[in-house]
């Protein structure tokens, strides 16, 4: 079905033959750091702001309020009660929550929340200074952000609250969010009866070898058994596999990646510390550069791949997440997940050690030792070449992954909003305590205290519409976003397999054959004329042609062997992971927003029972 031309307008047309400034610039050079492609004048897809950009955050102004005050344990107990997750920031609701339990006035926790953040999600910084205000408050001073700047300073010590952290009241979606993964197995409200159970990863890939630094005997061997025998070896040697397992999506392994929240080294050295998770329990930490060292190892090794770029190192949480990305797709690849650098790269405690301690590390291709048989030979369509280009997936992709991205930073905001909303009510209730309009204060008015008792009742309902919106926003991010930029990280990956293509695949075999024709020439000459020695003469260009043949025969090796690479990314790679899991994707998204929409549904519908009898009168 593959070697038949596409009806109509090719599957991928893009001109791959572009200047250095453009496609062919991405990633090429020997540093990966050097630039990103994205950066093309249109969207750049790692870009932190979404669009419309959102207001400027504040860290810098709470850090010089903070300054290099020190915080009681209080604050990081509260923080670490309102952030299970280590997200790093936290909802407006969850900030309320604590706040609450300081059994502070309902206007006075309105104010502080509005004096610390004017965006729907609260960072450290703004929840410290929160803290900081609760105290003040407590003991009855001015509760404003130049009274705890100048605390700060005098005292070197931020005040500490009374909080009743024992009694702190839960998000109703807490649990369920607590370990959503990019492939929607957990959604925050109940799956489905019929979705499908997640099954193991595939066992762990064997120590890195030098003699055999691609693992192909595991390919051939130990790998048939975790595909269910569908790595078959050829009677030619073959190192590749034929294809995918049955249902391989449900196979899938997969890593989390999380940053430590203080970064470790010296003053002038500091850098960022990545934990990765795997699902074998293992855990180990690495830096951004030894990402680097190992797509420089993967990239070198396998160049007619299908490799995913690294985010740039400018980035924080997005950069995290592209590794994150980078990683699962590795490690899932049927190739390259197996090699020996990978391996220590994931299970190794220190990486760093295990480099300087371990012999040379080839970066040889994986062809100079791979070859492909006549069967596999006469596989390859001969309008491979044509079938090597790209349409505008990619531009189509990232202006999805843009929308989607700007659907939770509005849903975050609408959150927000509510949570203000709610605290807005809360306040006015405890205003309208006592009703105006009698002239009795001990009196009771039962229309006010109906009316009261009825906005105490929406306020938690928009409490607990904020929470749901908030959770769903999360969900969104660190499921079907990151599935949506799977995919956009897909076609830019085979768009820059191409670019190798075109830059890594020519050789010398037209010189070696001009070569051999020339030394062919000089041979019979020497030959004819048998002068004195001519032997010794003969020898040494026979042996000249010889070694150019041999020469010739491996480049030739190596043509089949790259042409069979690049189909088998186009048919094995490529054609299955941008069918099935965008088929996952849309599916993970419509359950999980119906499910959403199911609680929403509820929640007003409880409402609409609970203030049915509001007084009119």
């Amino acid at each position: 079905m593959f070697n038949a031309p596409r009806p109509g307008q090719p599957r991928y047309n893009n001109n791959i033959n572009v200047s250095v400034n453009g496609l062919a610039a991405s990633y090429l050079s020997d540093n990966p750091l050097a630039s990103s492609i994205y950066d093309e004048g249109q969207v750049d897809p790692w870009s932190a702001a979404p669009s419309p950009p959102p207001p400027p955050e504040l860290p810098g102004v709470f850090s010089r309020v903070i300054a290099d005050a020190t915080a009681p344990s209080i604050y990081t107990e509260a923080f670490a009660a309102a952030d299970p997750n280590f997200t790093g920031d936290m909802s407006l609701s969850a900030l309320h929550r604590v706040l609450v339990t300081s059994k502070l006035p309902a206007s006075t926790i309105d104010r502080i929340v509005n004096l610390v953040s004017s965006r729907p999600r609260v960072s450290k910084l703004e929840f410290f200074v929160a803290l900081a205000l609760v105290a003040l408050a407590q003991q009855g001073k001015d509760v404003s952000i130049e009274q705890v700047a100048s605390i700060a300073q005098q005292s070197q010590t931020l005040p500490s609250p009374q909080l009743d952290l024992a009694h702190l009241q839960a998000s109703p979606f807490a649990e369920p969010a607590a370990a959503p993964d990019m492939n929607g197995h957990s959604n925050g409200y109940d799956e489905p009866s019929d979705s499908l159970p997640r099954q193991q990863g595939l066992p762990p890939v064997p120590a890195y070898s030098e003699s055999d630094p691609w693992n192909s005997a595991f390919r051939n061997g130990g790998a048939v058994a975790a595909t269910g025998g569908l790595a078959a070896t050829t009677p030619g040697g073959s190192t590749l596999m034929g294809g995918l397992p049955s249902n391989w999506w449900n196979f899938q392994k997969f890593v989390t990646i999380i940053i430590l929240p203080e970064k470790q080294g010296f003053i002038l050295n500091r850098y960022t510390v990545y934990v990765i998770q795997s699902d074998n329990g293992a855990q180990v930490n690495r830096r951004y550069s030894e990402f680097v060292f190992l797509w420089d190892c993967l990239v070198k090794r396998y160049p007619f791949r299908i490799l995913p770029q690294l985010p740039p190192k400018r980035l924080g949480e997005q950069r995290r997440k592209g590794l994150n990305r980078f990683l699962n797709f590795v490690i899932n690849h049927p190739i390259m997940s197996a090699d020996g650098v990978l391996s220590a790269f994931l299970s190794q405690p220190s990486f760093e050690t295990w480099r300087k301690n371990s012999p040379a590390i080839s970066l040889e291709e994986e062809s100079s030792t791979k070859r492909i048989d006549r069967t596999e030979e006469m596989g390859i369509p001969s309008d491979l070449e044509e079938k090597m280009t790209l349409p505008a997936l990619v531009e189509h992709w990232t202006r999805i992954c843009t929308v989607a991205d700007r659907t939770v930073r509005r849903r975050e905001s609408a959150a927000g909003d509510l949570s203000r909303l709610h605290l807005t009510f809360n306040a006015l209730t405890e205003q309208n305590a006592v009703c105006w309009h009698l002239s009795d204060p001990q009196g009771e008015c039962s229309l006010s205290s109906g009316v009261r008792q009825g906005l105490k009742v929406v306020s938690g309902a928009l409490l607990h519409q904020a929470d749901a919106l908030d959770h769903r926003a999360q969900t969104l991010q660190s499921t079907s976003l990151e599935q949506l930029k799977g995919q956009r990280d897909l076609y830019i990956a085979a768009r820059d397999l191409f670019s190798r293509h075109v830059r890594l695949s020519p050789d010398r075999v037209d010189v070696l054959k001009r070569r051999v024709e020339i030394n062919g020439r000089k041979l019979e000459a020497v030959k004819a004329a048998k002068k004195e020695g001519f032997e010794v003469e003969a020898d040494k260009i026979t042996n000249l042609i010889e070694k150019d043949q041999v020469d010739i025969a491996a480049c030739m090796s190596r043509r089949v062997f790259i042409r069979h690479c690049m189909w088998y990314e186009l048919r094995v790679v490529l054609h299955n992971r941008e069918n099935t899991l965008v088929t996952q994707a849309m599916q993970t998204l419509v359950v999980q927003e119906r499910d959403f929409a199911l609680a929403v549904a509820g929640n007003w519908s409880r409402l609409v029972e609970d203030i049915e009898g509001m007084p009119f009168e």
